[in-house]
């Protein structure tokens, strides 16, 4: 791909995150993402095959870039989950590493940005592109928290009650990215600064570990 066109493509699919982001996939007009890259309106039929296929590649090109910082931990996770299955706690200790990562990237890589409008508008109202994104992220993190909550709370991997739980889990850490207003207001912040994502981490952790002890009490 020749420069020129990929510094067109480019500018096109960060001008649909931005105008997807505000505006949803109904919303957003050709017209909007053009003007807003920079380009001619005919570049979106011509590079994407329409406005569909240009959100499409935003959806691509969110999971290539955001789903990285979480990638290296899933990957670390599954690791070890197929070296064999870990201790109880040595389960809780990842799950804490893997949800760390998780939260920070909601919080510094998504508090500010239209992606994470995107992402959240998917799982209300998905579109075909929905496929794509939870086949390459969230299944992904889904499915790797589910095993590491099997080993803690001693149930099967697929049994409901664990499939439940991890989506409590991941609910717990979206949580301040979808409520951020609600919890800003309470703690009088402007945003969300290194101490609060360590203190937001601390308290996902020591909740992590009430889980923990829950599970030991009824065993």
């Amino acid at each position: 791909m020749d420069p020129l066109t990929r510094d067109a493509r480019h500018r096109l699919i960060e001008a649909g995150r931005e105008i997807f982001g505000l505006y949803n996939l109904e919303g957003a007009t050709t017209r909007q993402i053009a003007e807003r890259a920079q380009a001619n309106q005919a570049a979106i039929a011509y590079y994407f095959g329409g406005k569909e296929g240009l959100y499409e590649a935003v959806i691509k090109h969110l999971v290539a870039t955001k789903f990285e910082f979480v990638r290296p931990v899933v990957l670390q996770v599954q690791q070890k989950l197929a070296a064999g299955i870990p201790s109880k706690e040595e389960a809780l200790t990842l799950l804490k590493q893997l949800l760390s990562a998780l939260l920070e990237t909601v919080l510094t890589q998504g508090a500010h940005s239209t992606w994470a409008r995107i992402v959240m508008r998917e799982q209300m109202q998905p579109t075909p592109a929905f496929d794509f994104l939870y086949e390459n992220a969230v299944r992904r993190v889904h499915e790797t928290i589910s095993s590491l909550l099997s080993t803690i709370l001693g149930k099967p991997v697929d049994d409901p009650k664990v499939v439940l739980r991890a989506h409590m889990v991941i609910g717990q850490v979206l949580i301040f990215l979808s409520g951020q207003e609600t919890i800003k207001r309470r703690l009088s912040l402007e945003s969300y600064s290194e101490a609060e994502v360590a203190l937001i981490k601390e308290a996902l952790s020591e909740q992590l570990d009430l889980l923990r002890n829950k599970q030991r009490k009824e065993t």
